[in-house]
């Protein structure tokens, strides 16, 4: 299933319609936009009478995309497990939803980042999303505490509706305009408790770099996968550290070897099938 929405986007004056497009023809997620025509009012009948705009200044694409993920979520039942990814840097080895365990009335599970690489204080990005959100002290509280991923979720539908409800004021409280802010609203959320006295999140589980279902390597760009010697650089598999196949490679395209097969080779050849499909 897939989901479209025409968002209205401006120029750095919020007032210029400017719906950019980047240079491969991708949108461009760093412009401000607003969310309109998603809410309304439906009669007695469940006809929609009328539609509502959005009331609040711009944000970035990165951020408004937790309110249609909280949308979207609005469709599955309770019990339901979802996943949250960045689809553009990630691809999948085997069935992340195969073992899972079922009916924990609101299991959450975040995926960290190489604690080794790095931290939050050491990243400039995190460290300035943290300190324009939530002020010098709150920073400097969390410098030394392990990155989590804010592209990178799993959980049951019961707790993912509560964590994007809880992402979206977020940034109702902060108003930051910096793309990647969700970052900072991410790991904020679970460093200050926040999420703990929710009665529909029954767990939440931090799953350290290399050791749960999804695989963060952003933070291992410093050298090549293979030298880290979780990446086969002749079968172009992605393993966890105990030597299991990941079963989803995030942020792969960091690593030069992987990058060039697949943009260089399977992107190419995936996409002549596709217009071989489309034409017969």
């Amino acid at each position: 299933i897939v989901y479209l929405h025409t968002l209205d986007c401006y120029e750095s004056d919020s007032i210029t319609p400017g719906p950019r497009r980047m240079k491969g023809g991708a949108m461009d997620v760093f412009q401000m936009c607003h969310l309109s025509n998603v809410y309304g009012w439906k009669d007695e009948d469940g006809n929609v009478i009328r539609k509502a705009k959005d009331p609040r200044i711009g944000r970035v694409v990165a951020t408004l995309r937790y309110e249609w993920y909280w949308i979207w979520a609005q469709h599955y039942n309770p019990n339901s497990w979802i996943m949250l990814v960045d689809a553009r840097d990630s691809f999948f080895q085997t069935n992340p939803f195969a073992n899972l365990p079922r009916n924990q009335n609101g299991l959450l599970y975040f995926f960290g980042e190489n604690a080794e690489a790095t931290r939050l204080g050491i990243s400039t990005k995190n460290r300035n999303w943290l300190l324009r959100s939530y002020g010098h002290e709150t920073m400097t509280a969390m410098s030394e505490k392990p990155t989590i991923c804010s592209g990178s979720t799993m959980g049951e539908q019961l707790a993912i509706e509560t964590y994007l409800r809880a992402m979206v004021r977020e940034w109702d409280e902060t108003d930051i305009k910096m793309t990647g802010a969700d970052q900072g609203f991410h790991n904020y959320l679970y460093y200050s408790g926040k999420l703990a006295g929710s009665s529909t999140i029954s767990k939440l589980v931090v799953w350290e770099q290399g050791k749960g279902i999804i695989n963060n390597l952003g933070a291992l760009r410093t050298k090549p996968f293979s030298e880290w010697g979780f990446y086969n650089n002749q079968t172009y598999e992605v393993y966890n550290w105990d030597g299991t196949l990941s079963p989803v490679a995030h942020q792969w395209d960091r690593d030069k070897h992987l990058h060039s097969h697949y943009q260089g080779e399977l992107f190419k050849e995936w996409k002549q099938q596709f217009k071989n499909r489309v034409v017969t």
